[in-house]
């Protein structure tokens, strides 16, 4: 702290250095030298700032060589630092005027808890300091950092506010003029870390963090920042913990229970209170969670195996999916998910098999399938204690008990038996053959949920431009039926069978024999998330590691690896699977456009050659 020396002497106590002989060197004092008189019991000194410690050296020898150092008319100083007022700030705050400023001593050190009074034009101002809720005071004081906040109360936006430091002891008064024409607030842009969140409901707790940019992110004091989540159209707060800003990130933790159920949704985090666009960071969140099978029955049937299971999840119970069974890889049934329960009919061949698996398939790919379950027919679940055993005892002992009771009765001849009638022949039956089934007929339904395909076109074509008159042509009606007329024998070879919907992949295998054709169609949808998951699959690590990859961990990891149109092709992989809006054939073509070449050639060929629908079931209706 560099000190300040105020002399407060008399007139009669100033003589000329000519004739004392002594320079005090205390600026304009330069050229005086002090002679205390007998009635001077206390000297109070003041000399500018520019050579402090000399200075009071020189008045220091100055008063020796007046007297003896004993003398009760010694002069005594007083040192005091010379506060001002810095980093003044007049700004508009919820519709009131906020001022900040700094107080420091003449050598920058803030001063801590020193009362500040305001006036305007003279008259006290009332204020609160910034963020408090008590009574109003006229009077406040800095803080640690030597810092004035303060909201005025009922002041308008004109004149000018004084504020004011009386000093103490070791600080002389300071004084400053701030004018109350509010500026414009720093802005404070937030940002995710990232456009797209991947959040695994599984855990416990997810970690977030905000960039923060502009101006105001230099400020060490930030203003409340709120988070929302819009989901299902809805727009609720959201409680976080563990603020700890780090350069400028700011971190943050949310419990998972607080994001609701698995799916897509949007995150919002806003500065409290605030309306500029700027201060709102938005991203989107795919909330995933991984579904786990139980073992709930087994029951044996006259059509053979009921299987019985549940599926759950941390995040609550799945809305739809299948689940299969398979034995040695090999599909054997499924059935749908309904409500977490689904209930799988096995052939009979299949009691007693001890290495079923149980897998589950989502509908949505935000529920993700966990480990197989392990199946064992063969073992049963255990049930309470047996009781046939006892009763196997106590059958003899009551049959010797009813036949002591018995008397012997008086024999009668025996009948002969009678033979059994002749049946009538069932009517309409004969011995020829039913007719073979004329022309194509069946349904079309969406391979995953099993609705039905209305409005799409089977065509039975025929490859040569002589027999193109002869295909035939239908659409399904609301209930997914068909019915294609017959086609004159021979039908030449590379007939096909096509099938086209609006929003289901095309469909195209060679002709099946004229008889009743169940088609299952794939949605466009879940056809480019497939052919996604075949791609990393195909290319392998980085770009596969877990189960099942989604769309956003394929982006993140193209990013990192600095291939931009692979994120793209992503990203609009994601936006198709996950945008409310319809994919036709127009957006999966687009997006598809974008589909990097496939690494593996071999593998390639084969995913290429892969069907996008699911099944085809022809069943000849010929007895």
């Amino acid at each position: 702290m560099q000190p300040r020396l105020h002399a407060e002497l008399p007139a009669d106590d100033l003589v000329s250095s000519e004739r004392t002989g002594c320079r005090g060197g205390l600026g304009s004092a330069d050229s005086l030298t002090l002679s205390p008189s007998p009635s001077v019991s206390h000297t109070h000194a003041a000399a500018p700032a520019r050579r402090p410690l000399w200075a009071a050296a020189a008045l220091l020898l100055c008063a020796a060589a007046r007297g003896p150092a004993g003398r009760e008319d010694t002069p005594k100083i007083t040192v005091q630092a010379l506060p001002r007022f810095e980093e003044l700030r007049c700004l508009e705050s919820n519709g009131h005027l906020e001022v900040q400023a700094r107080l420091v001593d003449d050598v920058g050190d803030p001063l801590s808890a020193a009362p500040i009074e305001l006036a305007r034009g003279g008259a006290p101002v009332q204020a609160l300091a910034c963020g408090s809720r008590a009574a109003r005071v006229r009077t406040l004081e800095t803080d640690a950092a030597g810092l004035l906040c303060v909201r005025l109360i009922e002041t308008p936006a004109a004149g000018s506010l004084t504020l004011s430091f009386r000093g103490d002891t070791l600080h002389l008064p300071a004084q400053a003029e701030l004018a109350l024409q509010p500026e414009a607030a720093a802005q404070l842009h937030l940002a995710f870390d990232a456009a797209s969140l991947e959040l695994n409901l599984d855990q416990p707790e997810q970690r977030l963090s905000l960039l923060l940019s502009g101006e105001g992110a230099a400020s060490d004091a930030l203003p409340a920042i709120v988070l929302q989540l819009e989901d299902g159209g809805q727009l609720r707060n959201v409680s976080t913990r563990g603020w700890l800003r780090s350069g400028n990130s700011l971190g943050f933790s949310v419990d998972s229970g607080e994001l609701g159920a698995p799916g897509p949704a949007r995150l919002l985090a806003r500065v409290k209170n605030s309306t500029r666009p700027e201060e709102v960071a938005e991203a989107v969140a795919l909330r995933s969670a991984t579904v786990q099978l139980e073992l709930a029955a087994v029951t044996p049937n006259a059509d053979g195996v009921e299987v019985q299971l549940r599926a759950q999840s941390r995040a609550g119970v799945p809305s739809g999916g299948w689940i299969d069974l398979s034995l040695d890889e090999q599909p054997l049934a499924s059935g749908p998910l309904l409500s977490g329960s689904a209930s799988v009919q096995l052939p009979s061949g299949a009691a007693g098999a001890t290495s079923l698996l149980a897998r589950f398939h989502s509908d949505d790919p935000w529920w993700q399938p966990g480990e197989a379950l392990p199946i064992d027919l063969g073992s049963p679940a255990p049930r309470g204690p047996a009781r046939w055993p006892w009763l196997v005892l106590l059958v003899p002992i009551g049959y010797v008990c009813v036949r002591a009771l018995q008397r012997p009765g008086v024999r009668q001849p025996r009948r002969a038996a009678r033979r059994p009638l002749p049946r009538p022949p069932a009517v309409g039956r004969s011995g020829a053959a039913e007719p073979a089934p004329a022309g194509w007929s069946g349904t079309l339904i969406d391979a995953h949920d099993g609705r039905p395909i209305a409005g799409a076109r089977v065509t039975a074509s025929l490859p040569s431009l002589r027999d193109e008159g002869r295909g035939a042509s239908t659409s399904s009606d609301a209930y997914g039926r068909f019915a294609l007329p017959p086609l004159p024998e021979p039908i030449p070879e590379g007939a096909q069978l096509v099938v086209s919907a609006r929003l289901h992949s095309d469909f195209q295998r060679p002709l099946p024999p004229q008889g009743r054709v169940d088609i299952s169609l794939t949605s466009r949808r879940r056809a480019l998330l497939g052919r996604l998951v075949r791609w990393a699959r195909a290319a392998g690590p980085p770009w596969h590691r877990g189960p099942e990859p989604t769309p956003g961990e394929i982006a993140i990891v193209a990013l990192r690896r600095g291939e931009t149109d692979t994120a793209r092709w992503a990203e609009g992989v994601q936006a198709a699977a996950f945008d409310p809006a319809d994919v036709d054939h127009e957006r999966e073509t687009a997006v598809r456009a974008g589909e990097p070449a496939w690494q593996n050639a071999a593998h390639s060929e084969q995913l290429q050659k892969r069907p996008a629908n699911e099944k085809l079931n022809p069943t000849d209706r010929s007895s």
